[in-house]
């Protein structure tokens, strides 16, 4: 018989293959899950890059100021160390001067493992934001932060400089003119605002000119005492911060230190009359005696707050007449800093605000509000012992009639310009009335 006594079954390859193609998908998306979960950039604090700069403009006050962010992937390894490759962000940020609240940001440069070198805020003239890059001028609008100028297109406005204008940072130097810099020729040159034709180089007057701001001084090395002053001298009148051993030491020998917040830490706002006496070497300034400020409180590490230019005088505000003390909570690294205004003529507390910060590195008086940039010690919350704490940067503002108070914490994730993560600094505390 050609037909088998024995009746076959159905063919069960179809079934099979539908079940491995099935689970050939399952490992393929669990890997493609794995691997984007261990690709997922590694948090980073955006950092400050050089000085910021404060500037009014039709839409407000504004700080700009540049940071480098890494970010860093991992790849699936068993090794000790995963990390694949990082990138390097660059961004340039817009904040309002009275709020610290980011208005734009934007991206220059994604460098696979790039440098912080030669990378700076010039100054702002004319609208424009000059930032000096690695390849070169590059100018931003103030308004938006679009780019509005380069080198090609200096070079094109101006046919002279073709091949000519300079990278190196040490080439280039804004002042109260605005941006000057000496081309490769050794002929200097002054820049404009969004008018990109050069002129030959003028000297710079004693103030800025209209429309020309200058990037803020820097702490650097000398960190939050450079923003800190013993007292200042104003109308017949020294004021400032010392203990009851310093005034009497100084009343004696009738001259005056600089600020001891070491041997000194505690101290209140006292005064003095200013005469003054001929003797064989010329008239000489007298100190009569100094008194406490009967209403001032005693404050720990005390100077009265400046913006750390040479010759600067301690900000002075009035409505009323009064003085900003910059001073901390407690001795020791643990110790944030504080700031209070503090009036005339008794020494009234007007208010007193807690930064949240442990050092600065700007200060950017305003019309109605003072800025800072400086960091704080944070810890990620990770649970390692060894990456425990970060310093991460924080971008400041206070009002002067208020105390209020808002902040930028640079602890956020990489990510797109135009998507702008919420501040990892939260405020919590108002400003404290005085009395």
């Amino acid at each position: 018989m050609s037909d088998s006594l024995i009746s076959r079954s159905p063919s069960r390859r179809p079934v099979a293959l539908i079940v491995i193609i099935g689970v050939l998908a399952v490992l393929v998306l669990v890997g493609a899950w794995r691997l984007l979960s261990v690709m997922q950039p590694i948090p980073s604090p955006a950092t400050i890059i050089g000085a910021p700069v404060r500037a009014a403009t039709a839409g407000g006050d504004r700080v700009y100021l540049m940071t480098s962010q890494w970010r860093s992937y991992n790849l699936p390894s068993r090794g000790l160390n995963r990390r694949s490759y990082t990138d390097l962000l660059v961004d340039v940020w817009a904040f309002d001067a009275t709020t610290a609240k980011p208005v734009w940001r934007t991206r220059i440069a994604s460098d696979r493992s790039g440098v912080n070198m030669g990378r700076s805020i010039l100054g702002a003239q004319g609208g424009v934001l000059w930032v000096l890059q690695p390849k070169g001028l590059v100018g931003l609008s103030l308004k938006d932060g679009s780019q509005v100028a380069d080198v090609a297109r200096i070079e094109a406005a101006n046919p002279a400089l073709r091949g000519l204008v300079p990278t190196e940072e040490r080439y280039y130097r804004f002042d109260a003119g605005g941006l000057k810099f000496t081309a490769a020729d050794g002929r200097s040159w002054r820049l404009p605002g969004a008018d990109l034709k050069a002129g030959p180089d003028t000297p710079a007057p004693e103030t800025p000119a209209e429309g020309v701001y200058p990037v803020a001084r820097i702490a650097g090395g000398n960190a939050t005492w450079a923003f800190m002053e013993r007292g200042l001298r104003t109308q017949g009148l020294w004021l400032g911060v010392m203990d009851e051993a310093e005034a009497r030491t100084y009343g004696e020998q009738n001259v005056m230190g600089g600020i001891d917040p070491e041997g000194h830490p505690r101290t209140r706002l006292y005064f003095s009359k200013l005469g003054s006496k001929e003797t064989f070497f010329g008239r000489q300034l007298v100190y009569q005696g100094f008194k406490p400020y009967p209403e001032s409180p005693e404050f720990i590490q005390a100077g009265l707050l400046t913006d750390g230019r040479i010759n600067a005088l301690p900000i002075m505000l009035h409505g009323p007449d009064s003085v900003l003390i910059l001073h901390r909570d407690r001795l020791g690294d643990r110790g944030r800093l504080r700031l209070t205004r503090i009036s005339g003529p008794r020494g009234k507390v007007l208010w007193t605000v807690n930064l949240p910060m442990q050092g600065i590195e700007a200060v950017m008086p305003g019309e109605t509000a003072i800025a800072f940039t400086g960091r704080r010690d944070e810890d990620r919350g990770r649970g390692r012992p060894s990456d425990r704490v970060v310093s991460v940067d924080q971008v400041v503002a206070v009002d002067y009639a208020t105390g209020k108070m808002g902040a930028y914490g640079l602890l956020i994730p990489s990510t797109k310009p135009a998507d702008i993560p919420p501040s990892s600094t939260v405020v919590s505390t108002p400003a404290v009335k005085g009395g």
